[in-house]
């Protein structure tokens, strides 16, 4: 019975650690896609694939591809599945939700391209 409960628990401390690890990598994709759109001076774009669980960099001379850890996928995604930062690091509204076992943790940007985990 004890290790049932044991059990239980180390799966839900697994759950969090790969969520909360899955939460800043998104949040540092987008961070580093806003930084090549203001040193560029040019637009870049994070597309999210909410059916293999990546996303994309589309920022630079080549596009990067980002899996989420296993067990993590994504539980909501702006309407066009992606987030762009035009050349002045402002970016559209949006709201990633990630989601593993029961938790979830969002990763929020604002139209001034502020990225933030909650």
């Amino acid at each position: 019975m004890l290790s049932a409960l044991g059990t239980v628990r180390l799966v839900t401390v697994v759950h969090a650690v790969r969520l909360a690890g899955a939460a800043h990598t998104v949040a540092t994709a987008l961070r580093l896609t806003r930084g090549h759109a203001l040193a560029a001076g040019e637009p870049g774009e994070v597309r999210f694939d909410a059916r293999t669980g990546r996303l994309e960099l589309r920022a630079g001379p080549m596009p990067e591809i980002r899996p989420l850890p296993s067990g993590v996928s994504f539980a909501g995604l702006p309407a066009r599945a992606g987030i762009t930062f035009s050349a002045l690091g402002t970016a559209e509204n949006g709201t990633i939700t990630l989601a593993a076992g029961a938790g979830t943790r969002r990763v929020i940007v604002n139209q001034r391209g502020r990225v933030r985990v909650q």
